[in-house]
């Protein structure tokens, strides 16, 4: 009983400690959480669950599986704790029969927990948990099992038993703790996201249409000085190249009012392989001025319901954003599917590819990833319209290896579809 309460209130420091640690980090806004402040975290606790290990019946009990688990299935540090709680151990209590029994087994999970983190991180935070009690119940199996077979008797294991149901139910406490705080970190941003575009839609249609009025005006009298028979050659020039930059303005503010006002105009159910068929044919000039191939590979039947000219709007500017990114040629994959009842459009490029930064940041108002060549009006308004869709964008790019744009919309499945074509889609 005695030990339950050591192994319990262990478990209870280890929870703390990292509560402390999230507090920290929320504290001096370090998201995310460096490495190496992960690493000395992660440290600290595999020392707090050694400090309480207790000898019983030949064989050391303690919590250390808990921060090698996490520690390798969140943070990818899985060996070089497994090696470092080896270490401690040794110099902590020294060498004996059970060390050797298990010492196998320890790296053997560390190398597994080496290459299960990139897969890992991919699941779902539901799968996440349940893989993370897995590896822990298998792995404290596989310890009894050694003991066992190494001349401990079903009693003395008893007590084994009880540290690893402990474990398994701390690994599962802390893996459900991180799964909540990374949803609250997640949704705090999100709450941020949407600040700044409801303040920057407000601002859009403000400073719209206070210059929209004085351009219109500008634009129509140089339209009539173009025109005098008597207007020397060269200043018809001047006069052609100042129109030709207001219309280049005016697109801009139509962008800007695009994004203030995101309600569709139209709706109706369309073929989304199609659209995408007819925004390749306009940004085909552009490829081939680019040397970039376009491939594409689309369903017979990815129907949607909505605005289809304002879809081709934000297919078009991520498409026209894609071939912009291979300034020296590559490879443009378009791909269709319904899979779920959703369609899935990926749109992959081969081009010089985004940092995590940029890619977090992208959609944002006003940011570009061109820098001074580019106002980031774009993007923000292929994203509005995705979510006026009830569509959801997933992006994933690397430095020098390309980018893909993920895009899911509700399919429209004829007699099966929840929205009403007659009411507007909300944002």
């Amino acid at each position: 009983m005695a030990l339950v309460k050591d192994l319990c209130f262990n478990l209870s420091l280890l929870i703390l400690l990292m509560f402390i640690f999230n507090l920290w980090a929320e504290r001096y806004n370090k998201e995310p959480v460096p490495r190496v402040l992960s690493m000395i975290g992660l440290l600290l606790a595999l020392l707090v669950c050694l400090s309480f290990s207790t000898p019983r019946y030949g064989v050391m009990i303690d919590l250390r599986l808990i921060p090698i688990i996490i520690g390798g299935l969140y943070f990818g540090f899985g060996l070089l704790l497994t090696f470092a709680s080896i270490l401690i151990r040794v110099l902590l209590y020294g060498t004996d029969n059970s060390f050797w029994t298990v010492l196998s087994i320890y790296v053997s999970l560390g190398i597994f927990l080496k290459y299960a983190h990139p897969w890992f991180l991919r699941q779902s935070s539901k799968k996440r948990l349940s893989i993370s009690l897995i590896i822990a119940a298998f792995t404290g199996f596989i310890i009894f099992t050694g003991l066992l077979f190494t001349g401990h008797s079903i009693s003395e294991l008893k007590v084994v038993l009880v540290t690893l149901s402990i474990q398994c139910i701390g690994i599962c406490m802390i893996s459900f703790l991180l799964e909540e705080m990374k949803q609250n970190v997640f949704f705090r941003e999100q709450m941020v996201q949407a600040q700044k575009i409801e303040l920057a839609s407000h601002m859009s249609a403000a400073i719209s249409h206070e210059v929209r009025n004085p351009l219109t005006a500008v634009q129509g009298f140089l339209q009539l000085a173009a025109e005098d028979p008597n207007l020397q050659k060269t200043t018809k020039g001047y006069i052609d190249i100042a129109l030709t930059e207001l219309n280049e303005a005016e697109h801009v503010i139509k962008n800007y009012l695009t994004f203030a006002q995101p309600s569709m105009s139209t709706v109706e159910t369309f073929n989304a392989g199609t659209e995408l068929q007819s925004i390749i044919k306009t940004l085909q000039p552009l490829a081939n001025m680019n040397s970039v191939e376009v491939v594409t590979v689309n369903h017979d039947a990815c129907f949607l319901l909505g605005d289809k000219i304002r879809f081709r709007q934000c297919f078009l500017n991520i498409l026209k954003n894609c071939i912009e990114a291979m300034p020296n040629g590559g490879i443009l994959t378009l791909y269709t599917e319904v899979k779920n009842k959703e369609v899935h459009i990926s749109v992959t490029d081969t081009g010089i590819g985004m940092s995590a930064d940029q890619v977090k940041r992208l959609g944002e108002p006003y940011y570009s990833t061109k820098g001074k060549k580019g106002t980031g009006l774009g993007l923000m308004v292929s994203f509005s319209i995705i979510r006026e869709l009830k569509g959801t964008v997933k992006i994933t790019s690397e430095i020098g290896k390309g980018a893909e744009f993920l895009v899911t919309f509700p399919a429209y499945l004829q007699g099966h579809n929840t929205n009403d074509p007659n009411q507007s889609l909300p944002v």
